[in-house]
């Protein structure tokens, strides 16, 4: 999770928004369901509701928030941990599969600096091509 805090915070991102817990969590419970389709609005927002207390509607507005702040104000890193250049703001869910895949990848080569060993992750679902 620290890694995830780290990012998120070097996208502009503070606690004052509650969405940085939000995105924070569903970034770690994405990258615990690598290779499966994120359900978002099944699965994530309920599971983020009932634990910070809330209901599924304010979670996707918080979310949808940090996105916007994040598309304004920090455009340039976002593009960088996509990989590619966006036309486009990226929907809650594409944003949630990005900060995974670059957590994870990151991640990734720092073990294998020490490990000397690769793997391939493949997360379903999001709109990393």
């Amino acid at each position: 999770m620290r890694e995830i805090f780290r990012v998120v915070r070097h996208m502009g991102i503070t606690a004052k928004y509650k969405g940085y817990y939000y995105v924070a969590e569903a970034v770690n419970m994405t990258i615990e369901q690598q290779g499966k389709p994120i359900r978002i609005t099944k699965d994530i927002y309920p599971r983020l509701a009932r634990k910070f207390k809330s209901t599924s509607v304010n979670v996707e507005h918080d979310i949808r928030t940090v996105v916007n702040v994040c598309w304004l104000t920090n455009r340039k890193m976002l593009e960088e941990i996509a990989g590619y250049p966006l036309r486009y703001k990226p929907t809650n869910s594409e944003f949630i599969d990005m900060l995974a895949y670059y957590v994870f990848q990151t991640g990734e080569e720092k073990r294998n600096i020490f490990t000397g060993y690769g793997s391939q992750v493949d997360f379903c679902g999001g709109s990393l091509q």
